[in-house]
């Protein structure tokens, strides 16, 4: 089980990366060039948000990079299955 401190940053990088996604999905970028910035957006983000327990000594440098590696492969997941999905009618 992760440390409260760990669940708290994520969020909080989460809520950010979610607040980039509007931003991104507001501007007048192509629809393909919107899906490639989703995951390069997280990155910044996750940076921030585990750097802060590293720090601290709260959260092992391995785990984290355990912790960010998995939640970025699910995102990118994501990413790809909605891409590969037809337009909505």
């Amino acid at each position: 089980m992760f440390s409260p401190a760990v669940l708290v940053v994520v969020a909080v990088a989460i809520i950010g990366w979610f607040a980039t996604i509007r931003a991104i999905g507001t501007s007048k970028l192509s629809d393909t060039l919107k899906r490639w910035l989703l995951i390069p957006s997280w990155v910044p983000w996750m940076a921030v948000a585990l750097g802060a327990p590293i720090f601290t000594g709260v959260l092992p440098i391995a785990e984290a990079m355990n912790i960010g590696g998995a939640i970025t492969a699910g995102m990118a997941v994501a990413v790809v299955i909605a891409g590969r999905q037809g337009p909505r009618q």
